[in-house]
């Protein structure tokens, strides 16, 4: 049979377990605007019945008891949303990597490069037409010295995008090894209270924000073990163990989109890491598209002035500065020869040198239209054109796939917030709900607190 005092035990059991549930929705109240936290709720469960024999074997149920406080969390949607970060990170990074290009080319403009051949060949033009003009050939001159300072200035500021990239890259992967340490830390901490206290809420999430921070950076993949640790590999590289956190290899060679150590060769395939290697690339290949530029403009005009006399009765001068002999030096030096620079009487007009001739600076002018091998058979401004057709639909390219990928990340957000984001309303009502039976629990244990006393007056008398 049960005890008198079962009453008491039933009503004290229950104003625990309300009081604990009373105090885990105002944990989730308070962190309602807390980045990547995750509702918590307690368990009720039934405490198991009193058996006892009267007339038959009868039960008697003891109350209410809390198990574990949970956290709602849907691993699917975490996986989904770290992914589409991923992608987004990459698109943003190239996004903005090929915007800083564009910017620097900053073409059509009236200082821009194209402007600037389209000036030097006009400058030939109405050189071949009045051979003997000094102001046509200073024109000339002044046309060469714009262009040149326009390709080299170009190159010059792509260089210091190239040097941003490169830090920007070093920052990335020191980044990634932080956020390694960060989570292998909790790993310990959350598989010492797994096996002897139950989940740490708190940690996971904590966790899981180290988590969604590291997939914005590479591609991950992460696998939960039976301890309530996390395995992590980072663009196929393990990166967190039960051992701890092991450095992301440091080597990185963008060209091919990896990243290597002595372990091997992995491929970094998202992520801001991904999207910056994407930018430098193309960087790099618009660096080398000027100095294919600066280098045929030497050879080609070169070739041409130094057959001519120039107004000093001197021949064999070059019209860009070029080196006698080995590899051309592209557009880090691009600019006027010496003879040039220092004087427009320099500037040969004709074969002849005689006042008249004009025909030398008729063949450099008609370059305009002249498709060259060295351009792949296209000529000056359709070359350049291409390289600027390029920059602008890669930077619209990566532009649209990171607003195509913003809308998908919310999408992935939305669900995986009605999973386990704090509703004020939902929490207010539940709290209301668990005040009444909090009050209701309170109204019993005084019942049977005064039932018991007036037994054991009765027992008393």
């Amino acid at each position: 049979m049960s005890s008198p005092f079962l009453g008491l035990s039933v009503a004290s059991s229950a104003l625990r377990a309300f009081q604990r549930a009373l105090d885990t929705t105002g944990h989730n109240l308070a962190n309602v605007n807390t980045a990547g936290y995750s509702r918590q709720s307690v368990d009720f469960s039934n405490i198991d019945p009193l058996a006892y024999f009267q007339n038959g074997w009868k039960f008697q149920g003891q109350g209410v008891f809390t198990g574990a406080v949970t956290r709602a969390r849907d691993m699917f949607l975490d996986n989904s949303f770290q992914n589409a970060s991923s992608d987004l990170s990459k698109f943003n990074s190239a996004s903005s990597g090929m915007k800083a290009i564009d910017g620097i080319f900053n073409e059509p403009s009236a200082d821009g490069i194209a402007d600037g051949l389209g000036k030097l060949f006009d400058a030939f033009s109405a050189l071949a037409a009045n051979p003997s003009d000094p102001a046509a050939r200073s024109q000339v001159q002044l046309a060469g010295q714009n262009l040149a300072d326009r390709v080299r200035g170009r190159y010059s500021a792509l260089m210091g995008q190239q040097a941003n990239q490169q830090g920007s890259i070093t920052t990335t992967i020191g980044q990634i090894n932080s956020l390694a340490g960060q989570i292998s830390a909790l790993n310990k901490e959350i598989s010492k209270y797994n096996s002897s206290s139950g989940p740490p809420n708190d940690m996971l999430d904590a966790r899981d924000r180290a988590v969604d921070e590291l997939s914005k950076l590479v591609d991950i993949k992460k696998y939960a073990q039976p301890d309530g640790s996390y395995t992590i590999y980072a663009a196929g590289s393990l990166l967190v163990d039960s051992g701890g956190a092991r450095a992301f290899p440091a080597n990185y060679d963008a060209t091919t989109g990896t990243v290597s150590d002595a372990s091997g060769t992995y491929t970094v395939r998202s992520g801001e890491l991904a999207g910056q290697m994407t930018s430098l690339n193309q960087t790099k290949a618009r660096m080398a598209d000027l100095d294919t530029l600066a280098n045929t403009l030497r050879t080609q005009i070169n070739n041409v002035h130094s057959t001519g006399t120039n107004a000093l009765g001197n021949t064999g001068v070059q019209f860009f500065n070029d080196v006698a002999a080995g590899p051309q030096t592209g557009a880090i030096d691009f600019d006027l020869s010496a003879a040039v620079k220092a004087s427009p009487k320099a500037i040969a007009a004709g074969v002849s040198g005689a006042p008249g001739d004009g025909g030398l600076a008729q063949a450099i002018s008609n370059m305009r239209d002249t498709n060259i091998a060295g351009l792949g058979n296209q000529t000056f401004g359709v070359f350049f054109q291409g390289v600027i057709n390029v920059v602008a639909s890669t930077a619209q390219f990566y532009s649209g796939k990171a607003d195509t990928q913003t809308a998908v990340v919310q999408q992935v957000d939305n669900q995986r917030q009605a999973v386990s984001g704090v509703s004020m309303d939902d929490e207010l009502a539940n709290m209301q709900k668990l005040q009444r039976s909090y009050q209701a629990a309170a109204k019993a244990l005084t019942i049977f607190d005064q039932v018991t006393q007036d037994t054991i007056n009765m027992v008393n008398r």
